[in-house]
């Protein structure tokens, strides 16, 4: 009896480690968000008990940022934390950031698709400049204001969709996006300022819902003259020209 007492306190020692092991791998994964503590690819700080990247440090591919590091949630990317990253090719953005700082992904040349969370609601300055791989960009219906040279450079772009939150498309924000051929402008939007769509040279259709207020240099050639008598509508032109027509 005191052996089959002894064998049964072993069995359930072992099961209780067991269990505790399988406990700490499962609050690993709910921490970092996969199996492999990814927090080492990130410097990081924290505030209030919420947590900044402040520069990646991995090896680039498809980067996928954690939802939480220590078990405290990751909700800004911080100023130029990703800059420069020429390694990178996709990232996934989880849910509890709230916040991507100016410059954020800067000159990722590499990077060719990104999803924003919907828990975003600015694009903020420069965020994608010089991104020329960025083929695919989802932008949440939180999103307000796309913010000054968001975008500028973006030349593997070919379309983009714009949200019906957004109410403001900074200056410069599409600047040099030679790739860009037509773009649909919901009625939310209240302000285009200038420089938006500059350079933008394959640029061939542009579509008003609603009525902004736009800068007289918005717009590559005679769109924005055209538009201002015009209103809401649809405007095409030829390739390489400076003449605009509404249909």
């Amino acid at each position: 009896m005191k052996k089959f007492l002894k064998l049964f306190g072993t069995i359930a020692l072992v099961a209780l480690i067991g269990f505790s092991m399988v406990s700490c791998i499962e609050d690993d994964i709910n921490d970092n968000g996969s199996s492999g503590d990814s927090s080492s690819d990130f410097t990081y700080e924290e505030n209030n008990g919420l947590i900044t990247i402040t520069k990646y440090k991995g090896q680039g591919g498809n980067v996928t940022i954690p939802s939480k590091i220590g078990g405290k949630p990751v909700t800004v990317i911080g100023n130029r934390s990703f800059e420069g990253c020429t390694s990178i090719t996709g990232i996934t953005i989880p849910d509890s950031v709230t916040s991507i700082l100016e410059a954020a992904f800067s000159a990722c040349s590499s990077l060719t698709s990104i999803i924003i969370p919907n828990s975003v609601t600015k694009i903020d300055d420069y965020t994608f400049h010089n991104c020329i791989g960025l083929t695919s960009v989802t932008i949440p219906n939180k999103v307000t204001i796309i913010g000054a040279r968001a975008f500028d450079g973006c030349t593997g772009l070919t379309g983009i969709t714009i949200p019906n939150s957004v109410n403001k498309i900074d200056t410069s924000a599409f600047i040099r996006c030679t790739g860009l051929a037509s773009i649909t402008i919901p009625a939310s939007v209240t302000s285009i300022n200038d420089w938006a769509f500059i350079e933008c040279t394959s640029l061939t259709s542009v579509t008003f819902e609603g009525t902004p207020a736009i800068g007289s240099i918005a717009f590559p050639g005679d769109l924005a003259r055209k538009y201002d008598a015009g209103g809401k509508g649809t405007y095409t032109r030829q390739y390489g020209s400076d003449i605009w027509t509404k249909e």
